[in-house]
């Protein structure tokens, strides 16, 4: 049996103990964490990382964040590109998989397997008349549903295809012009895929991953135009290395556009060269803004009931997903510290309906509301967009405190509907107060408390503050305004 060293031990280490020591040899895991030198992971010493030059075998490299940063860390070492792997868990009917796939990209193997075979709608490619645009989204996302759905109501002369991991498109997109979904599960997949697909007249990158950033040459060879869109987790949320190992896909591509003015400064003058003169401005549109119009007449009371929330209380929104980027702890320490009267007042809401998998995170959130005193109702379930929206109709408050972000389209809609919006501001959002948009901004999350205190003394003053917004926002963000825009990217 092969032997290997396993470089990580956080949660992909996790998933790599058991499924790599399957087919391999794990000698031991080594960890940049000085504090974990000597210890146990899975029934396995974690060593110092230094501890690799002793060995001749290759080294698998479990981290998702750090995984870059970790290949040139171990190349300093005079130890061979070649001899370096990264490991991805994937899922395939039912049950995870995994697969070790070398920092070479030219050395990941194509597959014996036809593109058809690879589509879930096991269709042909043929010639047509429509602009041929191919969306790059591994996961499932509302944006790229939202896109291709919009735009098809609007224009008949483009025909969509989606390179994915997620084979929930299949079921959740309603458009005739989606004609192709391409889904893979391994690299080698990926490759293979790539290297069959026609020639588009765009390919549209939803946010700037690495998978695509491993084929660059190639994606570029396949489209007429390459278009990348920046998002939140892979610029603010990636180091220094990631965004490095991206500079490629960056530089071959023709145009860029990103949400705030402030992420377009900012992607502008990391990348230099690479993004002169070709990032701009572009968000996508908010579907739920329509729902929102369409269901202010409803009374607010019978939505409150409907969401088991208290008649009497303010409704403060805690975030808008169970990813604990909201900081949801270091929010309820602020929530705790405000005065009774304003407890009594108050109902916290914590929506955290998705992302799949946080049922561990939420249960301890709930749990520590338990102790607190304060009047509190967990969201759980899924929303669609008509809930979403009426969630927005009655909502009087929202704190929006992520560690990083570039749009929160949940805070526009909550913009829109009315409600007072509390931001971090860390956040990219100087330019929604140039365009006129009221919101009131934290310098940390403590000062939550203050400013929660005050907000709700003067609730009724506030709320007219925000009554400007609605118009704003439905110009920033409607797709009756956008998609003429995003049409005209594939041109």
């Amino acid at each position: 049996m092969m032997e290997i060293i396993v470089f990580g031990t956080g949660e992909v280490g996790k998933n790599a103990a058991s499924l790599l020591e399957q087919d391999f040899h794990i000698l031991f895991f080594v960890d940049n964490d000085e504090k974990k030198w000597g210890t146990q992971f899975f029934g396995y010493e974690i060593k110092n990382p230094v501890e690799i030059k002793q060995y001749d075998c290759d080294i698998v490299i479990a981290s998702l964040r750090y995984g870059i940063g970790i290949a040139n860390q171990i190349e300093q070492m005079s130890i061979s590109r070649e001899r370096i792997f990264f490991f991805r868990r994937f899922m395939e009917e039912e049950q995870y998989g995994y697969e070790m796939y070398p920092l070479i990209a030219e050395k990941i193997e194509r597959i014996d397997q036809d593109l058809i075979q690879y589509d879930l709608y096991h269709t042909k490619e043929c010639k047509t008349k429509c602009k041929k645009v191919l969306i790059f989204c591994t996961f499932f996302s509302t944006y790229a549903k939202q896109l291709i759905e919009n735009i098809s109501d609007r224009y008949d002369d483009v025909e969509f295809s989606i390179l994915t991991n997620a084979e929930t498109y299949k079921y959740q997109i309603k458009s005739d012009q989606l004609k192709h979904i391409y889904c893979f599960r391994t690299m080698c997949d990926l490759k293979t895929i790539l290297e069959q697909l026609p020639v588009y007249d765009a390919m549209q990158l939803l946010w700037i991953e690495r998978e695509w950033a491993c084929f660059y040459q190639l994606i570029r060879m396949k489209t007429r135009r390459l278009n990348l869109n920046v998002g939140g987790s892979d610029f603010y949320r990636t180091d220094m290395a990631e965004k490095d190992f991206k500079k490629n896909l960056i530089a071959c591509a023709d145009g860029i556009t990103a949400e705030t003015e402030g992420t377009v400064a900012e992607f502008s003058s990391y990348y230099g060269k690479e993004a002169a003169n070709k990032t701009n401005l572009l968000p996508f549109g908010i579907e739920v803004l329509e729902r929102i119009d369409e269901r202010r007449a409803i009374s607010k009371q019978l939505l409150r009931k409907k969401y088991h929330i208290p008649q009497d209380r303010i409704i403060v929104t805690c975030g808008h997903n169970a990813n604990s980027e909201h900081q949801h702890g270091k929010l309820i320490d602020a929530l705790i510290h405000l005065r009774e009267e304003i407890k009594k007042q108050i109902v916290c809401v914590f929506p955290m309906t998705y992302p799949e998998g946080c049922g561990v995170y939420i249960n301890r959130i709930e749990e520590r509301l338990k102790e607190t005193g304060l009047t509190y109702v967990i969201l759980r379930e899924f929303m669609d967009f008509q809930q979403m929206a009426e969630y927005a109709l009655i909502s009087d408050i929202m704190l929006h405190v992520q560690r990083t972000d570039q749009l929160s389209s949940t805070m526009l809609e909550e913009m829109y509907a009315g409600s007072v919006v509390l931001a971090g501001k860390w956040l990219p959002y100087e330019s929604l107060h140039r365009m006129g948009i009221f919101f009131l901004d934290v310098e940390s999350v403590m000062d939550i408390t203050q400013t929660v205190e005050m907000v709700v003394l003067n609730i009724e003053e506030y709320q007219k503050r925000c009554k400007g917004n609605r118009d704003i926002i439905h110009n920033h963000s409607s797709w009756d305004i956008l998609a003429s825009r995003w049409h005209a990217l594939w041109e």
